[in-house]
């Protein structure tokens, strides 16, 4: 990248030293724009479809346009999958090859990336299917061996095709993780020495901890976005595979009734990736903020040693959180106490990176000529909803308070406060950011923008509460039909979330808008680049 700064109406951008993606050649650039946007579109089309169906959800629940129960079911377990995995994970995807390409690290390989793209959508399509079509009404989990006893609402043949198109939404991970790997490890990292495992210490920023042990060919230590990307692409590799042993279990068992799994032993393999999954949201996030956030900031990231050690801290916890999804899964004996004993602490361990991560950015802020936009505002929302709804997750985490919240409610309210206004946030933030540069042109306007951002904003914390305040309560959660005496925090979440859909709205429209190159452009935002 030119290291002269660039003007826009006053506003100047900032060039950081690791910024250099016009070093790549210029089909390079163009290929991997290609790829993004059609990740980022067709993963916002998935966020419409999902919202639909929250929509229908939750005014169903407040009596307004009473769904049949098992189709409310069939709508949640859509639903579920297809706002976290189609919509948030999907989009963050593309948006990694994006930043790792900003930082003069492109994909080596595009095989991958494609063959990501097309199970994605093939698997959503599929969940689409099996759910609107066929009934499957499992919830997204499908904890074992539910989706085997339907009641009659749904066939073993439903739930053998709603598992394969989850397995090919799992292979899309599995092969969008491969593509982060091998691109982190290509010549881009600039390694002193070869060796696959060498340069990915390097790529982990192993070289910031030890210097004389770990070293570069050229004089850039690994870009800090690149240590999130890095152990989130380790980690979904890893731990999408017991998930996807399990659904080829069932796959199995839906074509033979005399092949079953053990219970426990299925949930053990679903929540070995159903936790780590939460980080396929969470750690390409905070990638993003580490390069957007000191562009904004016009300033370096304020950190140091530390942030590399947290980052390892979490590749290794996040392989082991799973079993906190099942404290109260055996007796109050002896396994269940070494269980307790090991997974809690491993869990309170995994909110070093958070913790340090949010330090490092508010350092960055602070005192800096920060350069508020559209995309800056949601990125710094989206990081205080991640903040707010992370101590959620540290009651969620402790034994005996997690004891009074299990299955309310509660959990709900967490979920969607973390997924929504804090990832979401940030997620949105990235596309306001990124949408005029890969369409090279100017965001189409900061005032409908703004809408967006206090439409989610006073909606989705008003529609979060409606679910929080209850379920300290003891509202159970994935009922069609709540018990009469929450009736008053269903009815009030509705104008709520009439607002937050409202205000995403306008933010698709701004978005498509610029898309277009409308010539009614209404004003243009300083641009970080």
């Amino acid at each position: 990248m030119s290291s002269e700064a660039t003007s826009t109406r006053g506003a100047t951008a900032v060039v950081l030293p690791y910024d250099d993606s016009p070093m790549l050649d210029a089909r390079t650039i163009s290929r991997t724009e290609s790829l993004v946007k059609r990740y980022m579109w067709t993963s916002t089309l998935f966020l419409v479809i999902a919202g639909l169906l929250g929509l229908v959800l939750r005014q169903s629940q407040a009596e307004i346009v009473r769904v049949d129960d098992n189709l409310w079911y069939a709508l949640m377990t859509a639903h579920g999958l297809g706002a976290f995995v189609a919509w948030a994970g999907f989009f963050l995807m593309g948006a990694m090859y994006w930043i790792l390409m900003r930082l003069g690290i492109p994909l080596r390989t595009y095989i991958f990336a494609e063959i990501s793209y097309w199970t994605m959508v093939l698997g959503t399509l599929g969940i689409v299917w099996t759910t609107l079509i066929s009934g499957f009404g499992a919830s997204w989990v499908a904890l074992y061996p539910l989706p085997f006893h339907s009641a009659g609402q749904w066939s073993d043949t439903a739930t053998g095709l709603f598992s394969f198109a989850v397995l090919l939404a799992g292979v899309s991970i599995i092969t969008w993780s491969i593509a982060l790997l091998i691109a982190v490890t290509g010549p881009a990292i600039q390694s002193s020495r070869k060796g696959v495992f060498y340069k990915l210490f390097l790529a982990l920023g192993f070289a910031h901890l030890w210097p004389s042990k770990f070293k570069h060919s050229g004089e850039r230590k690994t870009p800090y976005p690149v240590i999130p990307i890095t152990v989130i692409a380790i980690n979904m590799l890893t731990m999408t595979l017991p998930f996807a042993l399990l659904l080829v279990f069932m796959i199995v068992e839906s074509i033979d009734g005399s092949f079953t799994t053990d219970p426990q032993l299925a949930k053990n393999l679903l929540w070995a990736f159903g936790h780590p999954v939460v980080y396929l949201l969470l750690f390409p996030c905070v990638a993003a903020l580490y390069y957007f956030i000191p562009r904004f900031a016009r300033r370096t990231m304020i950190s140091g040693r530390i942030v590399v050690v947290v980052w390892f801290i979490a590749l290794t916890t996040n392989s082991f959180l799973w079993a906190h999804h099942m404290y109260m899964d055996y007796p109050d004996s002896g396994p269940q106490q070494i269980l307790n004993l090991v997974h809690e602490p491993v869990t309170f361990a995994i909110v070093l990176a958070s913790a340090v991560s949010i330090y490092a950015l508010s350092a960055t802020m602070y005192r800096s000529d920060f350069q508020w936009t559209a995309a800056s505002k949601f990125l710094v929302a989206g990081m205080i909803g991640w903040l707010t709804a992370g101590f959620q997750g540290v009651i969620n985490a402790d034994i005996q308070l997690n004891e009074m919240i299990h299955n309310t409610l509660w959990v709900v309210g967490h979920f969607h406060h973390m997924a929504l206004l804090g990832l979401g946030m940030i997620l949105m933030g990235v596309f306001y950011a990124v949408l005029p540069m890969i369409s090279h042109r100017p965001l189409y306007s900061e005032k409908l923008a703004n809408i967006h951002l206090w439409g989610m904003l006073i909606g989705g914390y008003g529609w979060v509460v409606c679910w929080l305040i209850p379920g300290l309560e003891g509202a159970p959660r994935r009922f069609a039909i709540l018990p009469e005496q929450w009736d008053i925090w269903t009815q009030l979440s509705i104008p709520f979330m009439v607002i937050m859909t409202l205000g995403i709205l306008v933010g698709l429209y701004n978005y498509v808008r610029t898309a277009m190159n409308s010539p009614w452009t209404a004003d243009q935002q300083p641009q970080i680049s």
